[in-house]
């Protein structure tokens, strides 16, 4: 309630009359129950709910006692009033629970807030709706669902929600709200795929678990576990462990594939299933067994950890387990792998000390003695010139006379060689050298003699060593040398002038690249003229040592030492150094006749001391990858090459020598294929069809090891090959260039496509261009190349297919070619006419080709065979033919030839003759119109017809015949009839019948008369004929009548 306005009247009257009271008459706006007024004071105030912004109009009246009434208007604006206190919620927290399955709109709870003012109060959510769950109606308090509900995503929310009445005042209650669950969520399987093995013969062993999990709560989240009762496993229905419910049998079933189901323990439950399979380990019941009974090996002697020979044992079982063992033989001198059988020796063998050695090895897994538990080794050593020649004692001083003959033996030399084998152990012998030894003694290269050869006069030297070296005839060439020395005496000769210098003018001495510093190279002997006084001496080098390595000095005992300085040496960069050597002494000692000076030649002895380097295509830069990659059709059967690795050492001579092996890989990859050893070529052993495609692409490790037979570096690569199929393969078709002069230019090629495609390339083969029109022919042009290529991704390193997406960006694309359409012709010449994939053609000759060999000698059998039969039925149907065409022309013999008889001649009474010519001719019975186009030919090629084979008769009965002359004129008619029975024959000759003898050939039987006509009406002539031409004369005198009439 509150106070407005106090309303007051005024009454003139006095007494009772002068008492108002107030009443409200009218309230605007519907007003009227919301205002009151005191009837006595007049107080109006307000009893409703005001709002700010409404506007009333009230009419109070005021009435006296006497029923006087007066009015008044009171206008009311309500206006905003001091708002002073914030609505107050029922509750503080409020606990709700709701189902996730409930329905959008549904009500979860109704939250109640009332005003100390009695202001309307709204409703809304400040915080824990991010998700936008739920919503409130601002009015009512109502809080319902909006969006769907999922208690495995979200299972509780904690709502803030505000009321707030119009002055802005608020206050907050938290409702809580759980979600509650619904079995809505199937079990799920973790840890998919389910693959399991297990051994054979093994009953309620464990095989594996199963697990799934389901994400509802409570009972519907209980999984259970069931499999199909007719396979042999059993499953725990709560922890879904797997086991064999009978024994197994790995020949019987490799492999078993069954269905798990998962089960919640809801009233309307939901499953799962998921696939397991189990595979059977065959046990090892088999013993391996060795099918070849001896091996044998050459090993070069002094070869430490060589390759002598790979036994092989076979495992039946499945599962193979083959460990390799030395039962019997030097284990201290051979080592054998224990999973590949590869033999190899430990340390350098001896041939001096044995020359064979005989293994016997086995596996751990066959410890019996039955055929094939073990394999024999024969090891047979091979020598090498190992040894050098020993010079059998030190020569002693020799002291000859000056004046000693040619030819005199000085000493004799004598070296053994102690290798196995011939040539190693032969020794021969020469002096070394280039002073005056050799100019004036002469050693006998096979027995050892030294003899002098010049007369020692001729100097006044009176000292000379000679350097005598022993070598032997092997491969490398080994020696050793030794010094004789050897004092002239002079006799009866002037003394010599004083001289002091080098014995010899050239010395060839050699050190080790690998010296060290102040190594000794050489001590040189100072002669003297009077060696009895001992002259000041130095030595030094004049020349040849730019690079300070070597440094000279004398000895206390006089003599020139030459030293290494600097241990420097690289056989490499400099394998030769000359110095020249100067003797310095008193000027009154010294004279100018060479020797005070002598020439050095110091050659550098390389040592291994440096690892082979492999030397990499142009891709290895490209792509920065140190390897080899190659490739080799899946489906060639035949031993291929497959790609060659090289490798160089910058050591000399036979340390530098290369010798590649393939190392044996945990895979067996390497056995697939085979390596030459001084090439390096890698070529295939065996067919490649076995190889799995998760072994792919195959990866090889290459040794490269120089100087094979004695102390070596190594160094190792990796070899990358991919297996060539269909659809690895494109080809790039150049026309106007031969093959040989496109593989001369292979490797620019390459570049170039390596270049603009960013792709490892590698070309398979080249063949002449191939083209073809209709899909069925194929046309070849051998002045044109196909070149067959793949490509290599080089981060997968893996083939690609002709199809795949790089390739058809990186090679296909339209940019790409143009690049190498515009390019390639300037590298090989030609013209780029096509990059495409094989052509495929319907041809037979594609069918023959891929036809086993196996099946090719039946099906020659098949052809043979049709062939017989075809040519027995062709040889029959001749014979039947050619019999039936005797046949018809012995039927038309006798039809037409006929046999000549003579005439018969009448004599007429009345010497009037008639010529009468019998022709027997077949005519048709049923073409009606044929016989209008009756032709006789008289002509001589006519042989049915011919005027020799005419009988005449006459008019009379006479027994015999006459010829009459052809000029005759009666005889003039030629008659054609029927033939009738024998003896009758009847003339028709206009209105006379004529009866006369017949010749004897017409007269046959019935049944040798074809179609015989009884009537002369199938014969007539449409006119007159000419038959001059073929010279009967007599024919053109005859009457039209007799012409007409008769024939």
């Amino acid at each position: 309630h509150r106070e407005i306005v106090n309303v007051t009247a005024t009454d003139n009257d006095q007494g009772e009359n002068a008492a108002v009271t107030y009443s409200i008459y009218h309230v605007s706006n519907n007003g009227r129950s919301k205002f009151r007024i005191d009837p006595q004071s007049g107080v109006l105030d307000s009893v409703g709910k005001l709002n700010a912004g409404e506007q009333y109009s009230i009419t109070v009246q005021a009435t006296d006692s006497g029923g006087k009434y007066g009015q008044t208007i009171v206008e009311v604006n309500v206006v905003p009033g001091p708002n002073t206190r914030s609505p107050v919620f029922a509750q503080s927290v409020y606990e709700v629970t709701v189902s996730e399955g409930a329905a959008l709109n549904s009500t979860v709870a109704t939250i109640s807030a009332t005003d100390p003012e009695n202001e309307p109060v709204s409703y809304s959510i400040i915080s824990g709706n991010d998700l936008r769950q739920f919503g409130i109606n601002d009015k009512t308090g109502v809080i319902s669902v909006i969006r769907k509900l999922d208690r495995e995503d979200l299972t509780r929310y904690q709502l803030l929600i505000k009321a707030e009445d119009e002055g802005g005042l608020s206050s907050t209650a938290t409702v809580n709200i759980r979600v509650s669950d619904i079995n809505d969520k199937n079990p799920e399987f973790v840890d998919l795929p389910y693959e399991f093995s297990v051994k054979e013969g093994l009953i309620g062993v464990h095989v594996g678990k199963v697990h799934a999990i389901d994400a509802d709560e409570g009972i519907n989240a209980n999984v259970s576990y069931s499999v199909p009762g007719e396979v042999p496993f059993t499953i725990n229905p709560q922890t879904g462990v797997v086991m064999t419910s009978t024994s197994l049998d790995y020949e019987n079933q490799k492999e078993y594939k069954f269905v798990v189901t998962a089960m919640d323990g809801a009233p309307e439950p939901r499953i799962a299933t998921a696939t397991v399979t189990v595979h059977v380990i065959d046990t090892e019941d088999e013993l391996p067994v060795f099918h070849q009974p001896v091996y044998e090996a050459k090993v070069p002697e002094n070869t430490p950890d060589f390759t002598v020979t790979q036994v092989t044992a076979d495992d039946p079982d499945t599962t193979k387990k083959i460990t390799y063992v030395i039962k019997q033989g030097p284990n201290d001198l051979f080592k054998i792998n224990p999973s590949t059988g590869v033999i190899k020796t430990v340390e350098g063998l001896d041939y001096e000390l044995e020359s064979q050695y005989v293994l016997i090895v086995g596996t751990l897994e066959n410890n019996t003695t039955k055929p094939g538990a073990t394999t024999k080794v024969m090891v047979n050593i091979q020598d090498i010139n190992d040894i050098p020649p020993v010079f059998l004692n030190i020569p002693r001083p020799i002291t000859l006379d000056n004046n000693v003959a040619i030819g005199t033996k000085v000493t004799t030399l004598m070296a053994t060689d102690s290798d196995g084998t011939s040539p190693g152990n032969k020794v021969r012998y020469e002096i070394v050298g280039r002073g005056k030894a050799t100019k004036y003694f002469h050693i006998d290269p096979d027995l050892g003699i030294l003899t002098v050869r010049d007369d020692l006069s001729k100097e006044t030297d009176s000292e000379y060593q000679v350097d005598v070296k022993a070598f032997d005839l092997g491969d490398p060439q080994l020696s050793s040398i030794t010094s004789v020395p050897i004092f002239v005496r002079h006799i009866k000769s002037a003394r010599p002038d004083v001289v002091i210098g080098f014995s010899e003018d050239t010395y060839t001495v050699e050190i080790p690249e690998d010296a060290p510093d102040n190594t000794l190279i050489k001590s040189f002997s100072v002669v003297s003229g009077r060696s009895d006084q001992q002259i000041p001496v130095r030595c030094s080098i004049q020349s040849g040592n730019e690079d300070g390595l070597f440094y000279a000095n004398t000895t206390g005992e006089r003599n020139c030492e030459l030293r290494l300085a600097l241990g420097k040496l690289d056989y490499e960069t400099k394998p030769e150094y000359i110095l020249k050597l100067r003797l310095d002494t008193l000027a009154d000692y010294f004279k100018q006749d060479n020797k005070s000076t002598t020439t050095v030649k110091v050659q550098v002895v390389d040592v291994n001391d440096n690892v082979p380097q492999f030397i990499f295509p142009s891709y290895a830069k490209l792509f920065k990858k140190e390897k080899y990659f190659g490739a080799v059709a899946k489906d060639k059967k035949e031993l291929k090459t497959v790609l060659q690795v090289k490798a160089e050492d910058k050591d000399s001579g036979r340390l530098g020598t290369m010798e590649y092996n393939l190392v044996p890989d945990s895979k067996g990859m390497s056995d697939y294929f085979m390596i030459d050893n001084q090439t390096g070529s890698i070529r295939t052993k065996r067919s490649l069809d076995s190889i799995k495609d998760e072994d792919l692409p195959i990866r090889l490790t290459v040794e490269a090891k120089d100087n094979p037979n004695g102390k070596s570096n190594s160094a190792f690569v990796e070899v990358v090959i991919n297996l060539i199929q269909e659809s690895n393969r494109m080809v790039l078709a150049i026309k106007e260039v031969g093959a040989e002069t496109v593989q001369h230019k292979e490797e620019s090629i390459v570049d170039l496509l390596e270049q603009r495609t960013g792709l490892i390339v590698g070309v398979e083969k080249l063949t002449a261009l191939e083209s073809t029109k209709d899909n069925i022919t194929l046309d070849t042009d051998p002045e044109s190349t196909d070149i067959w290529f793949y490509t290599i991704d080089p981060t997968t390193e893996k083939i690609l297919l002709r199809n795949s997406t790089t390739v058809e960006r990186n090679v296909f694309s339209e940019d790409v070619i143009a690049n190498v359409t515009a390019e390639l012709p300037a590298t090989v010449g030609g013209q780029i006419v096509g990059l495409h994939g094989p052509l495929k053609i319907r041809s037979v000759r594609t069918a023959f080709v891929t036809l086993q060999w196996d099946v090719f000698p039946y099906a020659v059998i098949v052809i043979a065979m049709l062939i017989l039969v075809l040519g027995t039925a062709g040889i029959i149907y001749i014979c039947i033919s050619w019999s039936r065409y005797k046949a018809y022309k012995e039927r038309m013999s006798r039809m037409y030839v006929l046999p000549r008889y003579d005439p018969v001649f009448v004599e007429p009474t009345n010497l009037k003759e008639y010529e009468t010519q019998v022709l027997q001719m077949s005519v048709p019975m049923d073409d009606s119109d044929s016989y209008h186009d009756l032709q006789l030919d008289f002509s001589r090629k006519n042989h049915a017809f011919s005027l020799d084979n005419v009988s005449y008769i006459t008019k009379e009965h006479v027994e015999g015949g006459q010829q009459s002359p052809v000029s005759s004129d009666a005889a003039t008619t030629a008659r054609a009839s029927s033939i009738g029975r024998r003896n009758n024959l009847n003339n028709i000759n206009n209105n006379n019948i004529h009866e006369g003898n017949i010749n004897p050939v017409y007269d046959r039987s019935d049944e040798d008369i074809h179609n015989a006509s009884q009537i002369n009406d199938n014969v007539t002539f449409r006119e007159k004929k000419d038959y001059s031409h073929l010279g009967f004369n007599y024919l053109m005198d005859r009457s039209p009548i007799e012409t007409t009439t008769e024939l």
